[in-house]
């Protein structure tokens, strides 16, 4: 029993001696250093249009479920999905494009490429703020509707989610990047 405690007493001294001998070499230089990818492809699309189509852009924000994320051509590999929001891109002549997306999906590989798909998504010069009030008020009244169905009070409330955020987008232009 005693020569056990013994070695369990050293295995952390074991444990943290093998993690800094493998982790050390890693951190010692960028992904770009080891060959990684230098460019960003970007694939934008939505079922009525490709936006982007494998083009190279310096950077990418989006409107994440978790956070909004910044994408540079080294990021790690990533699924994600987005929620309604601002999405800016960043092309190499120093242009800044922003989309408004409702929702979607991105994947960002080892490679550089990127691919977002979006179930809708506009410039925001085509938005509409006197639309979007609209349609926050339509919301609000379903939600408050005491005949709606608990479905039709959620597919309100996703409604006003949206329109709050095409208003935001509409008015503020997305300047919260």
């Amino acid at each position: 029993m005693a020569s056990f405690i013994r070695v369990f007493q050293r295995l952390p001294t074991v444990y943290t001696s093998f993690g800094r001998g493998f982790a050390a070499p890693a951190a010692a230089a960028s992904p770009a250093e080891h060959g990684g990818p230098k460019e960003l492809k970007l694939t934008l699309a939505s079922p009525v249009k490709a936006i982007y189509s494998n083009t190279t852009v310096k950077q990418i924000d989006v409107p994440g479920m978790a956070s909004n994320m910044g994408i540079l051509p080294v990021h790690v590999p990533t699924i994600a999905m987005l929620k309604p929001g601002v999405l800016s891109v960043y092309e190499e002549d120093g242009k800044v494009s922003k989309f408004f997306v409702s929702s979607g999906s991105l994947s960002m590989n080892i490679d550089g490429s990127c691919q977002i798909l979006v179930e809708e998504c506009a410039s925001l010069d085509e938005l509409d703020s006197n639309a979007a009030k609209q349609l926050i008020d339509e919301a609000n009244k379903k939600s408050l509707d005491s005949t709606a169905t608990d479905v039709q009070k959620a597919e309100a409330g996703i409604e006003f989610e949206v329109a709050n955020e095409v208003l935001k987008a509409a008015v503020g232009g997305g300047g919260g990047h």
